[in-house]
């Protein structure tokens, strides 16, 4: 009477009948691996500034204070997309309502000039502006695009060292068997807020100390393996 085998314990028959010598061993990789690493300078043109806005209003002119709050923020400069990051509203013991908010935005260098005395002409009894900080940090985007360079020069530097390599042994067939990246954080230089200025830095001459530019340092680090099947021997 004929058997019928399964293909799977046609299988398993067939490589415990085969000889040691006819069974075919697993592939071994030749591996080569390299620390790379690329650097640069990420810029910005524009500040980071916030400013604080406190208000009090009692009976019918609390109506019209959040609007007026909003718009002497805007003021300050004509043009700028300021963002409330901070509101809040209470009642003090005297039934005055209080209004606090606390706006965000990037401005140009040549728009820092005498922004404290805007807020102070800005400011009224019930009203009072306030520049909280000034810090000229490169913005989300800027580090980013910066980022996409550095991995870019990193994978240029590995496809220079996979042809090296292969001048070196030929015949042999390398490829890039695995990058791994580990983005350092930005290092910051010379960083300056309005905590670290003089009192009147923001409406200083020229000449005085003021708010300063910075730049950060960027690293990039990357693992990469080069791999190719090694030579049965």
């Amino acid at each position: 009477m004929m058997r019928v085998l399964s293909p799977l314990a046609f299988c398993l028959t067939l490589a415990l009948t085969l000889p040691a010598s006819a069974q075919v061993p697993p592939p071994v990789m030749d591996q080569v691996v390299l620390d790379l690493t690329a650097e640069d300078w990420v810029g910005t043109e524009t500040a980071r500034v916030t400013v604080s806005a406190d208000a009090a209003a009692s009976g019918a002119d609390a109506g019209t204070q959040r609007s007026d709050l909003l718009k002497a923020i805007s003021g300050l400069t004509p043009g700028a997309d300021w963002k409330i990051v901070s509101f809040d509203r209470s009642t003090d013991q005297a039934g005055l309502e209080r209004w606090r908010a606390v706006a965000e935005a990037r401005l140009a260098e040549t728009a820092l000039g005498g922004l404290a005395d805007k807020a102070k002409q800005a400011s009224r009894p019930g009203l009072q502006l306030r520049i909280g900080s000034i810090e000229f940090t490169p913005t989300l985007g800027e580090t980013e695009a910066v980022r996409a360079r550095l991995r870019a020069e990193i994978y240029g530097k590995a496809a220079s060292e996979l042809d090296a390599l292969e001048r070196s042994f030929p015949g042999r067939k390398f490829r890039m068997g695995n990058i791994d990246f580990a983005d350092q954080p930005p290092m910051a230089y010379a960083r300056k807020t309005r905590e670290d200025m003089q009192p009147m830095a923001m409406a200083a001459a020229p000449g005085q100390d003021g708010p300063v530019n910075v730049s950060e340092k960027l690293v990039v680090r990357a693992r990469v393996v080069l791999s190719a099947l090694a030579p049965r021997e």
